[in-house]
């Protein structure tokens, strides 16, 4: 009895054990979870900041307020987005979650200037700038009275900032349906073309050749020979005139006014000669430059002698003046 009491007991020290060291898995595995859980929780937050605040308010409060005082310094006071006092100021505000003085203080007074860039920006129609600034104001007093003075103009922004995003995006779908088009007909036409190919390779049927009918040659009679013609009376030819020989052909006189300027130039005229050898007429082709040495070449000319063929003649002549 003894015997089996004692193995009852032991029995219960085993199950004990087991139980317990279940129970401390269990505990263990519970702890893991939540520790699991706690790392993954930073890897949730740190996803890509959407604006610049939160980007910004990742950093450490030394920096930031380094970086806000040099700011001010630079008089940057909303601008260039991303490096701005204003943007320091707003992060070093949701970073502290109490109020700082400094921050308040330094925000007040950077808040008009902020005002200042979102009115010009509405003139200048710069929506993107004006929206920007409409935000980090809005982050800074939800209630500052710049808000509501331009509310309708914002609103009309934002209209114009969604219309624009929905005109983008109609683009960028119309894009992809004309590449999606063009892919479609150059597959079409890649496979029109091996068609024809398989077409044109395949062997063709061979063509029924009709044997010629059997033509009867025509009897052919001999021609009868050609009259014979006398030859035709011979014509006598004229005999050919002698050319017109120049008699008296003086060149033409320099100009005076050109021969002092060094001016220089070329005159082309044409020449007719009446059957005497007398010149009737001068005309002038081309002269370079005008007006300069036409006047001297047409008087010159008309004075000229040649001995005639009887017959007019027309001649041209080409004078330099160099």
């Amino acid at each position: 009895m003894q015997k089996n009491m004692g193995n009852t007991l032991s029995k219960t020290v085993k199950w004990s054990a087991i139980l317990v060291a279940a129970i401390f898995v269990a505990a263990c595995s519970d702890k893991t979870e939540e520790k699991s859980g706690a790392d993954n929780q930073p890897k949730v937050q740190a996803q890509k900041p959407q604006t610049s605040i939160d980007r910004l308010i990742q950093w450490p409060e030394k920096d930031l307020r380094q970086k806000a005082r040099q700011a001010v310094m630079d008089q940057h006071w909303y601008r260039p987005p991303g490096d701005s006092a204003l943007e320091y100021y707003l992060a070093l505000k949701l970073k502290l979650k109490t109020p700082d003085e400094s921050v308040e203080t330094a925000l007040m007074d950077i808040l008009p200037y902020a005002v200042i860039g979102m009115d010009q920006a509405i003139v200048r129609f710069e929506d993107k700038e004006a929206l920007r600034l409409e935000g980090l104001i809005r982050m800074a007093d939800p209630n500052a009275p710049a808000l509501a003075r331009v509310k309708t103009d914002l609103e009309k922004m934002k209209a114009r900032q969604q219309q624009a995003a929905a005109d983008a995006a109609d683009a960028e779908k119309k894009k992809a349906a004309d590449e999606a088009k063009a892919l479609t007909d150059a597959a079409k036409a890649k496979e029109d073309a091996a068609r024809r190919t398989r077409e044109e390779s395949a062997p063709q049927p061979a063509p029924v050749v009709q044997a010629p009918p059997v033509v009867q040659a025509p009897v052919v009679q001999a021609p009868a020979p050609p009259p014979v013609q006398a030859p035709p009376p011979v014509v006598q030819q004229p005999a050919a005139k002698q050319p017109v020989t120049p008699i008296s052909t003086p060149e033409p006189d320099y100009p005076r006014e050109a021969l002092l300027s060094g001016t220089k130039g070329q005159v082309v005229a044409e020449i007719r000669i009446n059957g005497a050898g007398d010149v009737t007429e001068v005309r002038i082709i081309s002269a370079s430059p005008r007006n300069v040495f036409d006047r001297t070449v047409i008087n010159t000319v008309k004075r000229w002698k040649y001995r005639g063929n009887g017959d007019p003649t027309t001649v041209r002549r080409t004078f330099v003046f160099n």
